[in-house]
């Protein structure tokens, strides 16, 4: 982790103008039904190129045709993933994005990150096009890939930590920047084709995998008939397919279901004590896709360590 900017919570359209005043015009699209965001933007300059530190819980930004044509379009953009993930696209290609894993992007292409929800964090180096253009002529191109075990990937990184060091004097920052012009010349003469490109092209398909199946979380959680086989089914996948997806979030598409009935039920039980006619702790139960109290009962108590009407009492003496 090079740098830790501020975060708070701030609206989704503060988040899109800061990011169209630092790094151009995109499309900020939040998770379903969230008007605020964690997380934050800021920039610096060092060694001669402009940072952009870039934090959010956000299910993507794009970058648009119409974008494109909304500003001047000058930079590359050299991003590296810091914490969380990112599915990249741009050019036809799709890369998987862990910390420590570089991507460039040509502002003058469409192109779209999905965070899948989670928070992600991003170090955009702004790389002048004119300079790049001039050093690197027709082997520039956007959607280029540069995963962490790469040795090139670590010597950026080491580059990037020296240049965010205290006290570093302008002959130093003047080297630095040439290291870097170097290192992205071994990137891009690279020839693209390593032995890892099989297991790269089956992240990308495993990562699309698990954005369309949180997506169909998000509309069929609820319904207490919903079986992971039914689901798999219904996205012309194996269930087998299904669960190696979500290992990248270090869960099961089970597990993850019932996740998100408990978040629901906690949540209805916070609302209880204001509603106009208190629900039974049942019948928020049945609502949030559980069809056995029993079962309910014991895990919510497994997971937070009281039952739920313990957890509904509870939030009464805060509110009181």
């Amino acid at each position: 982790m090079l740098t830790k900017i501020p975060e708070s919570r701030l609206p989704v359209d503060q988040f899109q103008s800061d990011l169209r005043s630092i790094c151009g015009s995109f499309q900020v699209h939040p998770v379903a039904g969230q008007s605020t965001l964690r997380g934050g933007i800021g920039t610096e300059d060092r060694c001669g190129f402009q940072f952009a530190h870039v934090a959010k819980n956000l299910q993507s930004i794009r970058r648009t045709k119409r974008n494109v044509v909304q500003d001047d379009a000058e930079h590359f953009f050299l991003i590296l993933q810091e914490e969380g993930r990112a599915l990249m696209s741009q050019r036809d290609t799709a890369s998987l994005l862990r910390p420590g894993d570089f991507i460039l992007i040509d502002s003058t292409e469409p192109s779209e990150f999905t965070f899948f929800g989670d928070y992600s964090r991003q170090l955009s180096v702004h790389l002048p096009r004119t300079e790049l253009h001039q050093r690197f002529g027709d082997v520039l191109r956007g959607g280029l890939f540069l995963p962490r075990t790469d040795h090139t990937a670590q010597a950026i990184c080491a580059v990037l930590a020296k240049a965010f060091e205290p006290g570093s004097n302008q002959s130093q920052s003047n080297y630095l920047g040439e290291a870097m012009y170097g290192l992205l010349g071994a990137m891009l003469y690279a020839s693209g084709e390593g032995t890892n490109s099989r297991h790269i092209d089956a992240e990308v398909g495993s990562a699309q995998l698990l954005e369309r199946a949180l997506n169909y979380f998000e509309t069929k959680f609820l319904d207490s008939n919903l079986s992971i086989s039914q689901m798999a089914a219904d996205l012309n996948v194996s269930s087998r397919q299904l669960q190696r997806a979500f290992l990248a979030m270090n869960t099961t598409p089970t597990d993850y279901l019932v996740q998100k009935r408990l978040a629901m039920a906690c949540q209805s039980l916070k609302c209880r004590q204001s509603a106009m006619s208190r629900p039974l702790i049942s019948t928020i139960a049945y609502n949030c896709g559980f069809n056995d109290l029993s079962y309910f009962n014991r895990l919510f108590r497994n997971t937070f360590g009281c039952t739920p009407g313990q957890y509904a009492s509870s939030m009464e003496i805060e509110v009181s």
